[in-house]
């Protein structure tokens, strides 16, 4: 599963704290509003009832109405009851429940469907034995249906405010972390080998990002100063073994030409100065990559006619292919132009070709295709060979790496261990891409792709 970039979980992170604390908090006002504006509509209708009974005369074991009495004021509705709960004077809601009993001095909410009332009733002596009963109804819908609008209201804009909160967090995040963007990307440069000079750029604020900063720009200075004491260390390596390289070759040679010799002692000799070949043949491949890394070797550019180059190569190799009883099989569109070094280029196919056959399975096939795609020189080495396991596929591409040595000494293949560093290298000269798609005990497939010219 693909995990999310810091900058995205940071902002998932506090977004989510303040869903969650701006939800808390409306729910908390909410809930607040609501019920001080009960409370306040509970102490209006008891002050309004003791109001509205303060306009009732008792005198002489009786009570007295003003005819101009107003049983409704302000949203309150006034009835009063006998002390046997019969209505006496007054009006209630129409779909307010007339059954319900008489309770003194308490408020009380009623529901009916979706109707909601609050009432309060309070009891007044004026005579032996004898009360009156007086109820306050205020209709407590309206409140009910404002407060459930806002919280609709509220559930309409709260996604939005979230996902704006998330946006503004985001590019606020965006902004902080640029730094470790910058540090990212500069890092990659230099990883990749193209510019090792690169250094990450100083922050001006003084905080804990140019901190970091001033440290990854030690530790590549360091790593500069490592990899050109190794270019240089093999420059010079490889400069110096030539010469007593070159002399054990023609001293074997030369002592092959000697009729005296017995057979065993040329065999002897033959086996020496097949082992001195194949160590000049890797000093001249790391003098060339040596030289090159440190800018001193000139590569001749010019078109290359890379279908021509393919054959010649599968010609010359179908010797040692012959010897392996694998059998070379081509489909090459004629005519593809590459503009190149065609000595680079020839080792590349060289190579590429030699690494399918020296790992290609004995009486097997290794196919070689050349085609035009996209306005580039695609190729294809294929074989079906031993293949390499998925551990190693990104590792292969390093100087001197095998996948399995015991494997490959047992079938001993041929080579340096530079093989497949050189294409590589040859490659990323040209300004291509090259890739493997392998699966172990199946053969592998090399994909290179050039500029066409």
């Amino acid at each position: 599963m693909r995990r999310f970039s810091i900058k995205k979980r940071v902002t998932l992170w506090y977004t989510g704290m303040i869903a969650v604390v701006l939800a808390a908090v409306f729910a908390g006002v909410f809930i607040f509003i609501n019920q001080l504006e009960l409370s306040k509509t509970e102490e209006d209708l008891q002050g309004m009832v003791a109001d509205f009974a303060h306009d009732i005369e008792f005198q002489n074991g009786t009570y007295y109405l003003d005819p101009e009495v107003d049983y409704y004021d302000d949203g309150v509705m006034f009835c009063i009851y006998d002390q046997e709960g019969r209505l006496l004077h007054g009006s209630m809601p129409v779909e307010f429940p007339k059954e319900t009993k008489l309770q003194s001095h308490e408020v009380r909410n009623i529901e009916k469907g979706s109707k909601q009332w609050m009432i309060y009733d309070a009891a007044y002596q004026y005579g032996t034995g004898k009360a009156i009963w007086i109820r306050g109804i205020v209709s407590i819908h309206g409140m009910e249906q404002i407060m459930h609008m806002v919280l609709l209201a509220f559930l309409a804009v709260y996604p939005l405010l979230i996902l704006a909160i998330g946006l503004i967090g985001y590019m606020m995040t965006k902004k902080a972390l640029k730094p470790v963007d910058d540090i990212c990307t500069t890092a990659g440069d230099i990883s990749s080998g193209a510019d090792l000079s690169k250094r990450l750029p100083e922050p001006k604020s003084e905080d804990e990002m140019r901190q970091l900063t001033c440290t990854f720009n030690e530790m590549f200075d360091r790593l500069e100063a490592s990899f050109e004491d190794e270019k240089q260390f093999t420059s010079d390596v490889s400069h110096e073994l030539r010469t007593p390289v070159s002399v054990i070759i023609a001293q074997c040679e030369y002592a092959l030409e000697e009729d005296t010799l017995s057979n065993e002692q040329k065999h002897e000799i033959q086996i020496v100065l097949r082992q001195a070949k194949k160590m000049s043949d890797l000093i001249s491949q790391l003098l060339m990559i040596a030289r090159s890394e440190r800018g001193k070797e000139n590569f001749q550019f010019e078109p290359v006619d890379m279908s021509m180059l393919a054959e010649m190569t599968l010609e010359e190799l179908s010797k040692r292919a012959d010897e392996k009883r694998i059998h070379l099989l081509s489909e090459i569109e004629p005519g593809l132009t590459a503009e190149g070094d065609q000595m680079l280029l020839t080792r590349m196919l060289i190579n590429l070709v030699e690494n399918s056959i020296d790992y290609g399975k004995r009486n097997g096939i290794v196919k070689v295709s050349l085609f035009k795609k996209d306005g580039k020189i695609r190729g294809i080495v294929k074989d079906d060979g031993q293949g390499i396991g998925a551990e190693h596929l990104d590792k292969i591409w390093n100087r001197f790496y095998r996948a399995d040595r015991s494997r490959n000494s047992q079938n001993q293949v041929r080579g340096t261990g530079l093989g497949l560093s050189m294409v590589r290298w040859i490659v990323r000269i040209h300004e291509g891409q090259i890739w493997v798609k392998s699966k172990e005990g199946e053969g592998s497939e090399f994909i290179f792709e050039l500029k066409e010219k």
